[in-house]
């Protein structure tokens, strides 16, 4: 990781890095990376150590993610009743800063959106999800965020019409 890069912090969305240095921490010299996240007026700062455990990673592919959505049916859990084990396991997914989980959050809440709806919970869910690989596109493909937004639709929307 340096200065550039382009990196995904889940939760939160791609950015850029725009700043690494090393900090006092309680008398300990720690290195900490600032990054610029792409959709949002908001800057992030995470001790570089802890990278693999908060699930930062490098920017994925178009491939990759509009792959993952095409290839992906509706997993089991989508179908149970209980809104509360769909929204936590739907969570965990995105906690994992996977490109391939988001696209199964997204797959999975827009079928279910189909069936029958979502809770105000797992509509923000979705909302998110689309945030954060709409801000992943924008960094790939170097466009806007409704451009990025436009092709992740355009994906659920093909996916939709072949069901």
């Amino acid at each position: 990781m340096k200065i550039g890069s382009k990196i995904v912090y889940p939760m939160h969305g791609a950015g850029i890095v725009v700043k690494i240095e090393a900090e006092d921490f309680f008398g300990k010299r720690v290195e900490y990376c600032t990054m610029k996240v792409a959709q949002k007026d908001m800057t992030l700062k995470f001790p570089v150590s802890r990278k693999e455990i908060l699930h930062i990673r490098e920017v994925s592919n178009t491939d990759t993610i509009m792959g993952a959505i095409k290839t992906k049916e509706p997993e089991e859990y989508i179908t149970s009743s209980n809104w509360n084990k769909r929204y936590q396991i739907t969570l965990d997914k995105m906690k994992t800063g996977s490109p391939t989980d988001m696209a199964k959050v997204l797959v999975n809440l827009k079928s279910l959106e189909a069936d029958r709806g979502l809770s105000s919970g797992e509509r923000q869910l979705y909302h998110n999800a689309m945030d954060i690989l709409s801000s992943e596109l924008m960094l790939i493909e170097d466009c806007d965020y409704e451009g990025a937004y436009g092709l992740l639709e355009k994906c659920l929307e093909e996916l939709e019409c072949e069901k």
